[in-house]
């Protein structure tokens, strides 16, 4: 399946950038000023909530959210950090980096990571855990994604782009489709139980690589950013063992140039779109568990927590000595 969502393909012009509230019943975010009372967790730490970054100076954060004390660093000497993921029971925390995935023990005393996967040629530049834990997802430069067996930490499946390296990757909350992205602009839906695929271009006037995919909570929709700032956005339907089809429902031109990434609020109520403001470029992105904040990383080296609700820095993440380039973020609200 090809869908190329250009003037006439079903998607209306091009809105305000901005953020996007989806055509459903939103979730009511009731405004919450103080953080230690959040829903969410906020002031929680330990196996509650883990707020975990890292980037470019070789380590690994994790946080006190509401305090934004740091009370763990693990060494990652290999290379930096191109992205973060936390397990569904928030034990541990993996990181990809130049030719590997390393997963570390939140909860142990030592910094060595507990499980290697190796054999990896080129960068890994995103991965991610299912529903139980059981295995992961990982993505490359090196044209391939893989599912790792976390009970053997051998590889289970491998998909192939064949001439483009992966840039992007997300689960949808059915843990049967994977949705890859690549440098040639094409997002590759790979169902791992058939292990079928179906291509989308979103723009086809050119190469337009895809910077970023992300899958709401509730697996009803679909955004994509590229590198010349559109957003694109497709309403979900079937999966669950029937075919899942795609439908144009929003395009913006979120920035006049370069978008970096994309998330939905746990609530589904909202899309998020990153990109650089002046001289800082915003990486990395997290929502949350009660939708009311979210946290990013950017390339002066800071961590941020912001209210959705007043548009104002709550809390900064001040520790690392090169730009962040990624966030995770994982509290018992969360069950995708």
């Amino acid at each position: 399946m090809v869908i190329s969502p250009d003037k006439g393909d079903g998607f209306p012009p091009p809105a305000t950038a901005g953020t996007v509230l989806p055509p459903s019943s939103p979730t009511t975010r009731s405004p919450n000023n103080n953080l230690a009372d959040s829903p969410g967790g906020l002031a929680a730490t330990g196996s509650d909530t883990v707020l975990a970054t890292a980037g470019y100076d070789h380590t690994i954060k994790l946080w006190q959210v509401g305090t934004a004390l740091c009370f763990k660093t693990f060494q990652h000497p290999d290379s930096q950090v191109n992205d973060l993921a936390i397990s569904p029971d928030r034990k541990s925390v993996a990181a990809a980096g130049f030719q590997h995935v390393r997963i570390y023990d939140v909860q142990g005393s030592g910094q060595s990571p507990a499980v290697n996967f190796e054999g990896l040629t080129k960068n890994v530049t995103c991965i991610g855990f299912n529903r139980d834990g059981q295995w992961m997802f990982s993505g490359g430069e090196d044209d391939n994604a893989r599912i790792w067996d976390l009970r053997t930490n051998a590889t289970q499946k491998v998909f192939q782009t064949h001439s483009s390296p992966i840039t992007c990757a997300t689960l949808h909350p059915n843990n049967t489709e994977l949705i890859i992205a690549d440098q040639s602009g094409t997002i590759h839906l790979w169902n791992l139980k058939n292990d079928k695929t179906e291509q989308l271009i979103p723009d086809q006037s050119g190469t337009v690589p895809i910077q970023d995919v992300a899958i709401d909570p509730s697996g009803k929709f679909l955004a994509a950013v590229n590198n010349k700032g559109d957003c694109y956005i497709w309403t979900l339907d079937g999966g669950n063992g029937e075919e899942i089809r795609l439908s144009p429902f929003h395009r913006l031109k979120a920035h006049s140039r370069y978008a970096l990434t994309c998330c939905f609020s746990p609530d589904s109520s909202l899309v998020a779109d990153l990109h650089c403001s002046g001289q800082r470029w915003v990486w990395s992105a997290a929502f949350t568990g009660d939708s009311q904040y979210i946290i990013t990383a950017s390339s002066d080296n800071l961590a941020r927590l912001w209210s959705l609700e007043t548009a104002r820095t709550e809390r900064e993440y001040n520790g690392h000595q090169k730009p962040v380039t990624c966030v995770a973020y994982r509290d018992p609200s969360i069950l995708y």
